[in-house]
């Protein structure tokens, strides 16, 4: 019996802990997500890998600048001698061409040869074009963090705020079921109709489907926010950061202030002026492929032939010789000119398209700064209507218990107390998002 009782408590106790282990929650500011998402999100270790593999490349550009020494080795062996041909005379023949073998049928041949370019537009405006598509990468990194930082924000406020929607739901859940009880109460004592009761049970039922349908959202958007920081999906996590106002409306004015000087911060403006860039410095390569190179090369060769494999009597005859190279372009049928007439309208293009993106800078500008204004006002005007609409409820509850109303009153009170309570919640929600778009918006979200 004490056997059993022992492996009941063993049992029970495991169980225990297993669940423990299990309920574990990993707690995460806001700042916290922002951080596990810069360190932990794919897409951003992608673009930083790109970023590390173009920096190869401006290595690999660098590197063409310097001297190539190169080992070259041959060993072979000839089943008949190799052959030349002689006039036949050379050779003691009438013939008028006459073949001759030579040569051992066992050949070594290695050199070392050199090759360093000393005059070479070409090489070091590529060099240039590498150096600019690093910087491009980088800049590119950081607006994808800009990018990430804004929808790490959005999201960790997408769940505050259909949590605190939920926190609501479940309170009008409350107050509808104790509605429902005394409805019930008031029926059985004669003092209300059964439609009362009717409908205090159709809203409970309703908040009970909105209840469900908003945590099946909120799992939803978790999951997301999950895979956005690069959190295992299967572990639990609580955001402790509450969707509530702190300094939004002085945050607002600093950055309005610098909205004239901030927008040059912008990492989508600051990569269309690189991209520019690039494709002016892609026109001095074309241009550069027409220009001479001049190159040192050097040779040092040492050869040997026989019949026989007895290596070590070999003889080695060098020959070594140091010299210029000249490469000059002299006729490509028309295909570096028509590439710099590319080259040049594609400027052109990314011109026109650098005065788009400002253009559309200051419109997202003016708009976001709008918006911010409008849900400033809405949120003034959403504070005061919780407060009528919590104070109409009271109110008409109060003379529903006092036979003075009815139940349709009562509903109808606090359905729009909740209403109030929920555009309350999403004002200050768009407020809070908006504030940090306008940041994002100048270029100033780090």
């Amino acid at each position: 019996m004490k056997t059993v009782i022992y492996k009941t408590a063993w049992l029970v106790l495991a169980l225990l802990s297993t669940h423990f282990l299990k309920a574990q929650t990993t707690q995460v500011s806001l700042k916290e997500a922002i951080e596990l998402a810069s360190n932990n999100n794919k897409t951003l270790s992608v673009q930083k890998l790109e970023e590390q593999r173009q920096k190869e490349i401006t290595n690999e550009m660098r590197g063409k600048q310097l001297p190539t020494v190169a080992l070259n080795g041959t060993v072979s062996h000839y089943f008949d001698r190799q052959v030349i041909f002689l006039p036949g005379t050379f050779a003691g023949t009438q013939n008028p061409v006459q073949d001759v073998s030579v040569g051992g049928l066992n050949t070594l041949n290695t050199a070392v040869t050199l090759q360093q370019p000393l005059i070479s537009k070409n090489i070091s405006r590529q060099k240039e074009v590498a150096k600019v598509d690093e910087k491009i990468e980088k800049e590119t990194t950081e607006e994808m963090k800009s990018q990430l930082l804004l929808q790490v924000t959005k999201e960790y406020y997408t769940i505050q705020l259909m949590k605190g929607q939920l926190e609501l739901q479940a309170k009008s859940m409350s107050r509808n079921q104790k509605a429902l009880q005394d409805a019930k109460s008031l029926f059985a004592e004669g003092r209300a109709l059964k439609v009362d009761t009717l409908r205090s049970y159709i809203a409970v039922e309703n908040l009970k489907s909105s209840i469900s349908y908003l945590k099946n959202n909120i799992d939803i958007v978790t999951a997301r926010f999950k895979k956005l920081i690069g959190m295992d999906s299967t572990l639990p996590i609580e955001l402790t950061d509450r969707l509530a106002l702190e300094d939004e409306s002085e945050k607002f004015l600093l950055l309005e202030n610098k909205a004239e000087s901030a927008t040059s911060k912008r990492k989508d403006i600051q990569l269309q002026v690189l991209t520019i860039e690039k494709e002016e410095r892609k026109l001095l390569v074309i241009k550069g492929s027409q220009l001479p190179q001049v190159s040192l090369i050097g040779q040092y060769q040492l050869q040997a032939q026989a019949d026989d494999v007895k290596v070590s009597q070999y003889t080695f005859p060098k020959t070594s010789f140091v010299g210029l190279q000249v490469t000059v372009p002299l006729f490509s049928g028309g295909t570096f000119t028509a590439q710099a007439r590319q080259g040049k309208l594609k400027i052109q293009q990314e011109k026109l398209v650098l005065e788009d993106l400002k253009e559309e800078v200051n419109l997202e500008l003016s708009t976001t700064a709008s918006n911010w204004k409008n849900a400033k006002a809405q949120l003034d005007i959403q504070k005061k209507t919780v407060e009528a609409a919590e104070m109409n409820y009271t109110i008409n509850n109060n003379r529903y218990l006092n036979n003075l109303s009815s139940m349709l009153e009562v509903n109808d009170a606090e359905l729009a107390y909740n209403m109030a309570q929920v555009n309350y919640l999403m004002a200050v929600y768009e407020l809070k998002i908006l504030t940090v778009a306008y940041e994002k918006a100048l270029g100033l979200l780090q």
